[in-house]
């Protein structure tokens, strides 16, 4: 096990992140994360319209759990099922890779009702500030039906 020398170790606090940076930590902690069969696979389903992006969502599966990323649809089509469709077709994929259930995580600023009506229960709630406001950040989990 390497020890650290108290006098040659120093901490930094960089900001922003220099890509390289988040690089190496992400590379290290998957390497990591391999040497003990735990595989993360990272996706995207995008929505395109006349070869523009105009929605999309990112995805991962990782011990048989579909984690969300970002979900994110443009403004001016938004509440018109786009977000529905990307999260099923994500869940398809999910399923796909033998993903069991899925995870996802939204502020109260940005979608809180919209998981709930896709079968999502919240089962994690941390509340904090932003500009001054109260937000929260929750957590929401689907378990995927065993029966196809």
């Amino acid at each position: 096990m390497a020890t650290i020398d108290d006098e040659e170790a120093m901490f930094e606090t960089l900001d922003p992140v220099p890509s390289e940076i988040a690089t190496a930590i992400s590379d290290g902690l998957n390497a990591f994360n391999e040497s003990a069969e735990i595989r993360r696979e990272a996706f995207a389903v995008v929505w395109r319209e006349n070869g523009g992006l105009i929605a999309g969502i990112t995805a991962s599966v990782s011990f048989s759990v579909l984690f969300i990323g970002n979900l994110w649809v443009a403004k001016s089509l938004r509440l018109g099922g786009i977000g529905t469709k990307l999260t099923a077709a994500a869940e398809e994929e999910g399923r796909r890779r033998a993903a069991v259930a899925a995870c996802v995580d939204t502020l109260s600023t940005q979608a809180p009702d919209f998981y709930p009506k896709l079968g999502y229960v919240e089962f994690g709630r941390i509340s904090g500030h932003a500009g001054g406001r109260p937000v929260d950040r929750i957590w929401f989990r689907k378990e995927f039906s065993t029966v196809a």
